[in-house]
């Protein structure tokens, strides 16, 4: 058992509890099954699944309801998400720049190239 102040109680309780109850329920939404090839962190994944997919939507409710730092977890975890949408969207953008830059500059080159006579026939 361990004394705490209300207070530091539902910042740690929305920080494990809520938070877990929160990503299970997501994990569960997405129906992840087992495979030949689990890591141990999918294995984890599934496990977290397993350990909260039993507990009542009520339960889950008052985790919510009863915490005041829960919506701000929520909040977080939404910024999170998008963060991190970004920062694939953003690499996807780079390499498909690339690819598609890099494919002109060549082709600028090889205009170049055939403009001021130094064309072989060969592009």
């Amino acid at each position: 058992m361990l004394e705490m102040s209300c207070q530091d109680q539902d910042k740690y309780a929305a920080g494990s509890q809520f938070i877990t109850h929160t990503i299970g329920r997501v994990l569960k939404m997405l129906k992840l099954e087992s495979t030949p090839i689990n890591t141990k962190g999918y294995e984890s994944l599934l496990d977290l699944v397993e350990n909260t997919a039993g507990d009542s939507f009520d339960l889950y409710y008052g985790l919510f309801m009863y915490n005041k730092n829960a919506l701000e977890m929520l909040e977080r975890l939404d910024l999170a998400f998008e963060s991190l949408r970004k920062q694939l969207f953003g690499r996807l953008h780079e390499a498909i720049r690339k690819q598609l830059f890099g494919n002109a500059e060549r082709g600028h080159i090889v205009q170049l190239n055939y403009v001021n006579g130094r064309g072989n026939g060969t592009y």
